[in-house]
């Protein structure tokens, strides 16, 4: 997983960070749409194939896309020792442990759903932090918080939830765990200092996801249960090799051309192309709650973006102010 505390743009001659706004935004949107359609594409490919199996295969072409393109790029190299303990830590969790359980929880709800619930990430990452790293809580975080659990509840929505449906209780459990997994790798990353660039690291992760997965994957799966098909293989290449691989290449690309703000839009649109692409694609009527809860939870994701920007501003002008009267007390007579 991409630290967007690691990748920077490129500074100007006034300090400033310096901005590829059309590459950014075409590179954000072809992230989108390939992990968008990618749920409705999971969904197909477990009709042919059991959960843990197909995550192995798709992992397995997601990590040699990696390693592809790191090399061309010039960036194929070992990881620092100092970063491996952060490979193992985003391998294990936000690449085996979330990518797992979402196809796992997939099984048992719909794909639009299963997409929105999927990327309420950004919201557990707020008091996360606030709880194990010190970062400030401000008003509008926790606003976007209280936004984000209450898309959460409207999506679940209690109320009408036939209890007795565990495969939807099952299904949204597993989902939402997967996001706490997720989270909890993302603490680890904030914390760590990195020595490599991060898309030498990816394949790395993957391959360290693909690692831990496999023995267990083999051990309660039978491979010969996959249904081989040129469809399901075309569906694989797609979920492994784009969504997977091409994607994630992407976002680190995005990352390095617009500011954090933006990409917290990505959050929100992965979500809104996942609904449409299940409707498209599967059928999936998607329930009037499950769009009341999107519309909370992407005004959050937009909201938490905002206040991360405001304050990193805020973070910037200080560090400034710093710096000029440092210089000014270079030049002070009393210094001279």
């Amino acid at each position: 997983m991409p630290n967007p505390r690691r990748i920077t743009a490129s500074s100007s001659a006034s300090g400033q960070p310096s901005y590829s706004w059309g590459m950014g935004y075409l590179l954000l949107a072809c992230t989108a749409l390939g992990w968008g359609f990618n749920f409705p594409v999971l969904k197909l490919g477990l009709a042919h194939s059991p959960p843990l199996i197909y995550t192995m295969l798709r992992m397995s072409l997601g990590m040699g896309t990696m390693f592809i393109i790191a090399f061309l790029m010039g960036n194929l190299r070992l990881p620092h020792r100092q970063d491996w303990p952060v490979v193992f830590s985003v391998g294990i969790l936000q690449n085996m442990g979330f990518i797992t359980l979402v196809t796992l929880g997939l099984q048992y709800l719909p794909a639009g759903r299963a997409v929105i619930l999927a990327y309420t990430t950004p919201i557990w990452v707020v008091p996360a932090a606030a709880i194990f790293l010190g970062e400030r809580l401000t008003l509008p975080k926790a606003i976007g918080v209280g936004l984000g659990l209450t898309g959460l509840i409207t999506i679940i929505n209690p109320m009408s939830l036939s209890w007795s449906d565990h495969d939807v209780l099952l299904g949204i459990g597993i989902i939402v765990c997967a996001t706490l997994v997720w989270t909890s790798g993302l603490i680890h990353v904030r914390r760590h200092t990195w020595k490599g660039d991060v898309l030498s690291l990816i394949p790395w992760q993957i391959g360290t996801s693909l690692a831990a997965l496999t023995p267990f994957a083999l051990a309660f799966e039978d491979f010969s249960a996959i249904q081989w098909s040129p469809g399901f293989v075309w569906n694989v290449l797609f979920s492994g090799a784009i969504a997977s691989g091409l994607c994630v290449a992407a976002q680190v690309g995005a990352m390095r051309s617009l500011p954090a703000v933006s990409l917290s839009l990505s959050s929100a649109a992965v979500p809104a192309v996942g609904i449409m692409a299940s409707v498209w694609i599967l059928g999936e009527t998607p329930l009037a709650t499950d769009i009341t809860g999107f519309l909370l939870i992407a005004s959050a994701i937009v909201l938490v973006g905002l206040a991360d920007r405001r304050q990193a501003r805020l973070e910037r002008n200080r560090a400034g102010q710093g710096l000029a009267k440092n210089q000014e007390s270079a030049v002070s007579p009393v210094n001279q």
